[in-house]
């Protein structure tokens, strides 16, 4: 019982002697560290990304390296294959491309995203029949919604045969998918200029402007729209943008010589 006092008047003393300061004072006790199981593919996936953010800012080596990467801890990722494609394509290295789009498509062959790049690829590399029977695959795919750029690329082939309606119906269908795409804005402002309707021309380039910026194509076709709607004030500015713009080209030149 007299311990039992003691203990009780130690605490009490030691609870007196103490300070507002102390007796509010909070003791930090570190946590114990949380260490994250990620799993290879989560890895693998994190470094795709990155490579595919590389790939769209035009840094190919970086890029490079962050799929080897991920192909060393995941060798079973579509994606992965499909942006090493899309690099050595835009490297001019079509076999390395068809390589790693056989790889891509071998595990994933209904991707249609990735059916569409390779369509794309088809078509640069003039493989008409190939690039034709991919692109109507992807617009036949019942719940596939991303047809916009293989209705474009069918427009452009009726284009090459001399099938203008047809073209424009195709254009017409990417952009109801994709009222932003670029191709097929700047086509059918090549077509209604064709057609003679100037102000539907006019309307569409500059939705083409808005989305892709002044590109040398689309000042040469603003030039011409504007030129027969007799307004000469947007003719000399899109013709001053142009020589700022693109100094060097033929266009410029051309204008220099006026």
């Amino acid at each position: 019982m007299k311990i039992k006092k003691a203990c009780l008047l130690l605490i009490a003393m030691t609870t007196a002697c103490s300070t507002p300061e102390e007796k509010n004072k909070v003791i930090y006790v570190e946590p114990e560290p949380v260490i994250l199981d990620r799993s290879k593919k989560d890895r693998a996936q994190t470094l795709t990304e990155l490579g595919l953010a590389y790939y769209q800012l035009e840094k190919y080596n970086y890029a490079q390296e962050n799929l080897e990467h991920s192909l060393k801890l995941d060798n079973k990722n579509a994606t992965t294959y499909q942006i090493f494609a899309l690099i050595k394509q835009r490297s001019k290295e079509p076999e390395k491309a068809q390589y790693y789009f056989d790889k891509a498509l071998k595990l994933e062959p209904d991707n249609f995203d990735i059916l569409t790049a390779y369509a794309v690829f088809l078509y640069e590399e003039e493989r008409h029949q190939e690039a034709s029977i991919a692109l109507n695959r992807i617009v036949n795919a019942p719940f596939y919604k991303k047809k916009w750029v293989a209705y474009s690329y069918l427009g452009l082939y009726d284009l090459q045969n001399k099938q203008q309606r047809q073209a424009e119906k195709k254009f017409y269908k990417a952009l109801q998918a994709n009222p932003e795409y670029a191709l097929a804005l700047f086509e059918t402002a090549k077509i209604r200029y064709a057609k003679g309707e100037m102000m539907s021309a006019r309307a569409y380039i500059e939705r083409y402007f808005s989305v892709a910026g002044k590109t040398l194509d689309g000042l040469e076709l603003a030039i011409k729209i504007e030129t027969v709607l007799q307004s000469y004030e947007l003719v000399e500015e899109y013709q001053l943008e142009l020589k700022r713009t693109y100094p060097f080209s033929d266009a410029a030149a051309k204008i220099k010589n006026y």
